[in-house]
């Protein structure tokens, strides 16, 4: 049996905490010390608060466990190398991931976001030079960052909210820059409260208006997009619907209509023949344009990751034709003179070049409040809101633009399928695993590819699997590593998987010395 080692390789992974060393060495010095320093002046809370990638970048985690992407035995013997994080992501392989001696930017990336916003909830009395306004909206701050970052994890670490799995492990809930507090995680009820009480502090910001160039800072607009999104992942579409419908009022975030977006076509010689490439007018955007785009209510991204590859699934969604989020963001070719990595002929997403949306968006609240309404049996009112942002989406000249539905639950399945349309990679596998804990089960997804056997930090490139993730599955909760869980002394409980977690079945003869199914439990 030939193994092929998977090559470790460094991308261009940006953390939120990473980001923190340059803002200045008061701030490295308060990370290293905890509690043993404090902030005493409003010019070192601005300097916390001015870094823009402390609130902007986040690690790409789960996106390469969806059905959006799309790595093929094929493009990985071209590739000749794949981060050993994403082939485990996509094979769902927990037994790996539990033991990388490298870290997690995930969790060690939001936690650093944590400890920044407890740093200055728990310092704002020693601030002496600032009136209580402004310390009220440092706080608002405070709490929206803590906010966001627990969102991030509660997604990745935990399993998906519904009522049968509220007393399930949520996170650790940290308040204090101590490193001696305990590490104990709460209940996944107790974790999604906590995150709410969060939002509704921040709600206390002055600020009515998104701040200009600078969308990663609290606005009433962008608390009120989190809660509409957090309210529909718990199911309560009463709540999200209102949230939403309460952004949308927001003239500060507008949507923006892709017939009105360009495009450049650049050359590229493939194999002797030069090729046309079609890239977006958005793809040369920078981070700070990124940060600042105007359909954001709050600046958050994914960065580093070049080459997403698409799903046969993902790309038989689309009207490749007309709409133009196909004709904009899915690159044929290779452009590395672009910053795009690709080869041969296969298609490659890109939007902002190595950054996706993560934040909500207007398009994210269109949809929101659609679905919410629609699962109330309030379908009617829904459509036009989808068809709202198909207008700004499909070209001008397409036979039908509008969507249309003739009961709830073909409306619901519309609208998810236009979700999934506009959002792509970033939302789809939060969006899979809540889907599976709903009321209704028309919704469901079953995740399913065939790849290389992967294990041992390998990739056995003589055998095939099928792999399928079922509907309810303990692995939509990622692992903790035992590096983090070594940290806190053993207070962190890992989360427990099962024999029915994932399904793998060998599509060749097993290996001679019998080795059956690495991944069963």
């Amino acid at each position: 049996m030939t193994m092929k080692k998977i090559i470790y390789f460094m991308t261009a992974l940006v953390l939120g905490g990473t980001m923190l060393t340059s803002c200045n060495d008061y701030l490295d010095t308060v990370q290293s010390k905890g509690n043993d320093e404090v902030l005493t002046s409003g010019k070192q809370v601005e300097a916390l608060f001015a870094n823009s990638g402390m609130f902007n970048t986040k690690t790409i985690g789960n996106v390469f466990a969806s059905d959006d992407y799309g790595l093929t035995t094929d493009i990985y013997d071209a590739l000749g190398y794949v981060d050993e994080n994403i082939v485990n992501a996509m094979a769902w392989n927990v037994d790996d991931f539990v033991n990388n001696a490298y870290g997690d930017e995930a969790w060690s990336g939001e936690y650093q976001k944590i400890f920044n916003a407890n740093l200055v909830l728990n310092n704002l009395d020693e601030l002496t030079d600032v009136n209580d306004d402004e310390k009220n909206e440092y706080a608002a701050q405070a709490h929206m960052l803590r906010a966001m970052a627990m969102w991030s994890l509660v997604n990745t670490y935990c399993l998906p909210y519904s009522a049968e799995n509220a007393s399930s492990l949520g996170l650790p809930l940290k308040q204090t820059t101590s490193y001696e507090e305990n590490m104990t995680r709460a209940t996944l009820q107790q974790t999604y409260d906590f995150i709410l009480a969060d939002l509704d502090e921040a709600a206390n910001t002055a600020n009515t208006t998104i701040a200009k160039n600078k969308r990663w800072w609290v606005s009433r607009p962008a608390v009120e997009a989190m809660k509409a999104r957090v309210y529909l992942f718990m199911q309560d579409y009463d709540k999200a619907a209102a949230h939403a419908a309460e952004a949308l009022k927001c003239s500060d975030a507008q949507l923006d209509d892709y017939n009105q977006l360009g495009y450049r076509v650049a050359q590229v010689s493939l194999d002797g023949e030069v090729k046309d490439v079609n890239y977006s007018e958005l793809y040369r955007y920078g981070d700070n344009q990124v940060a600042n785009y105007k359909e954001n209510y709050l600046s958050e991204y994914f960065k580093g990751e070049y080459a997403l590859i698409p799903s046969e699934e993902l790309l038989s969604i689309y009207d490749q034709d007309h709409d133009l989020r196909f004709k904009q963001f899915f690159n044929k070719y290779a452009l590395w003179e672009q910053g795009i990595g690709g080869f041969g002929d296969d298609i490659l997403y890109h939007k902002f070049r190595d950054m996706i949306q993560a934040g909500p968006t207007v398009p994210e609240m269109l949809l929101t409040e659609a679905e919410a309404l629609a699962r109330q049996g309030k379908w009617q009112e829904a459509m036009p809101l989808v068809n709202q942002l198909r207008k700004a989406r499909i070209s001008h000249d397409a036979d039908a633009i509008d969507l249309s539905a003739t009961n709830q639950e073909e409306a619901v399945k519309v609208i998810l399928e236009e979700r999934h349309r506009e959002m792509p990679f970033v939302m789809r596998w939060w969006d899979v695993r809540r889907l599976s804990c709903n009321e209704v089960s028309y919704d469901d997804v079953t995740l399913e590819r065939t790849f290389y056997r992967v294990s041992d930090n390998a990739v056995d490139d003589s055998e095939l699997d099928h792999y399928v993730l079922p509907v309810g599955s303990k692995r939509y909760a990622q692992p903790i590593i035992n590096l983090e869980i070594t940290r806190s002394d053993g207070q962190i409980e890992q989360n427990t998987y099962d024999d029915n977690s994932v399904v793998v079945t060998p599509l060749e003869s097993p290996s001679e010395d019998g080795d059956d199914n690495e991944y069963e439990e």
